[in-house]
């Protein structure tokens, strides 16, 4: 059918146009990449760029749609009743998995989330929802069910920070820290 290798060749196009896009703002940041670079790297004309985005910022809006965001709230740590330093070991195995398939696109996230107020969106959904899973697993581990609410949420968000600082700080080079230390702290503190 010659409508159908029309449409795979746009999807294709598009999504070579995305991969360049996601690798040169990975590599160099999203205002330092003009759009020539990115046909050039994509193998497509400029003017193609601009019929699948009429803006720079289309770009990275649909590379920030690229990131799993919604695997996140999915995911299901094993939870250890009683242990909760070992369910967060599990969530911080699990998360990084997530972590690791979303490459590109999430390091555009937190790189570009301070400049573009359209990824800081998507960048506080990825908290929300890192601290949901967290909070889930805090509870199924709990041996005491009276630990207060404000100490439960501080917990799940003490760590999704952790989680979430501990993964760029290993992407971006700098040294990392003790996250099971930081777990069994928090275990401690609610379990006290």
């Amino acid at each position: 059918m010659p409508g159908t290798s029309r449409v795979r060749s746009a999807e294709d196009s598009r999504a070579r146009i995305l991969d360049a896009a996601e690798a040169l703002f990975a590599e160099e940041g999203y205002d330092a990449t003009p759009t020539s670079r990115i046909a050039e790297r994509a193998g497509v004309y400029k003017g193609l760029v601009f019929h699948y985005f009429a803006r720079k910022i289309d770009i990275l809006l649909a590379l920030v749609d690229r990131v799993p965001i919604e695997q996140i709230a999915s995911l299901e740590a094993e939870v250890v009743p009683g242990d909760v330093p070992a369910t967060l070991g599990n969530v911080a195995a699990d998360f990084d998995v997530w972590y690791t398939r979303s490459s590109g696109a999430r390091l555009i996230l937190f790189r570009e989330a301070a400049t573009h107020p359209e990824v800081s969106g998507a960048l506080a959904e990825v908290n929300a929802k890192l601290i949901g899973l967290v909070r889930r697993a805090i509870e199924g581990a709990l041996p005491d069910p009276a630990v207060p609410e404000g100490r439960r949420t501080a917990a799940a968000t003490t760590f999704a920070v952790a989680l979430l600082n501990h993964a760029h700080w290993r992407d971006v080079g700098l040294p990392t820290f003790d996250l099971a230390g930081v777990a069994e702290l928090l275990g401690a503190g609610l379990t006290a």
